[in-house]
């Protein structure tokens, strides 16, 4: 995988600017793992403070940053469409869902069929990719500044160990289900041995339908289950899915501000819910 992150690199390298001009990464959870990789070497640069990648609103401050960047890190255009046209043929920008370095899976429905053609691009959710992407900041970062090659390979390696070590504190002998406010929560099931059963709407700006609360109840694998539910979400509006247990999470880690803790957070979230609806 590394050694295809560096052939991405070399074959945009001759447009590059090799100077001191700043790290900037799209989206929050990406910036907490750059954070990580840069340690003690530089301060990447947040492109879309206090926005998700679904709802940009450009400005010409956030033109400006990517103009005066040696690289940009964005997700790519499944997760951040708005962003496309700046950065999709900009050499200085690289997408890690086009990198084929992590792993990807396709979004499903609110009833757990996968869709053809499509990308869930929660990707960094699951330990495994996030290491990937570590690993591949530090090797892009040090083919621009091969005078920190060690330190960023250091601190690659570190974040590493940390993330994988986190992971593996959740194993159970069968998967345990859960629904969700919509399906974000995909690339945790490995690691936390959870199963999917079902989504109550597929947009979280959007309420779930009637008929798509009485499938759920028609379905629930438990009597009590565990309901993973945005910010934004008010649980009074589904007293039919009673008994659940109302959790909310954040997959987008944005008030956190560091990607391990707040992995490990919405990890301990998830499994305490579940396990609770399991009893």
């Amino acid at each position: 995988m590394l050694r295809f992150a560096l052939f991405c690199l070399f074959s945009v390298v001759s447009t590059w600017s090799w100077s001191q001009s700043p790290l900037v990464i799209s989206t929050h959870p990406i910036y907490l793992i750059a954070k990580e990789i840069t340690r003690g070497i530089e301060e990447p640069q947040l492109l879309l403070e206090n926005q998700s990648g679904h709802d940009v609103q450009l400005t010409p401050a956030h033109r400006k940053a990517i103009q005066d960047a040696s690289l940009v890190i964005w997700l790519g255009k499944a997760h951040e469409a708005p962003l496309a046209s700046l950065l999709h043929n900009n050499a200085k920008a690289i997408s890690i869902l086009d990198s084929q370095i992590v792993t990807i899976l396709p979004r499903r429905s609110t009833r757990g069929v996968a869709q053809a053609n499509t990308v869930d691009s929660h990707v960094w959710l699951d330990p495994n990719n996030a290491v990937r992407i570590g690993f591949f900041i530090a090797a892009l970062r040090s083919q621009q500044h091969p005078e920190n090659k060690a330190k960023y390979w250091l601190n690659a390696r570190n974040f590493a160990q940390k993330m994988l070590l986190a992971s593996q504190n959740y194993e159970r002998k069968s998967a345990l289900p859960y629904w969700s406010y919509h399906d974000a929560y995909q690339y945790l099931e490995r690691a936390l041995n959870l199963k999917f059963a079902g989504a109550l709407t597929d947009d979280p700006h959007i309420a779930a339908t009637v008929s798509q609360l009485k499938y759920l109840n028609d379905h629930r694998p438990n009597q009590r289950m565990c309901l993973l539910a945005e910010g934004n979400a008010n649980q009074n509006q589904y007293r039919m899915l009673n008994p659940v247990i109302f959790q909310r999470v954040d997959e987008s880690l944005n008030s956190d501000t560091d990607f391990v803790e707040a992995w490990k957070k919405l990890a301990s979230q998830t499994s305490t819910c579940v396990l609770n609806a399991s009893q």
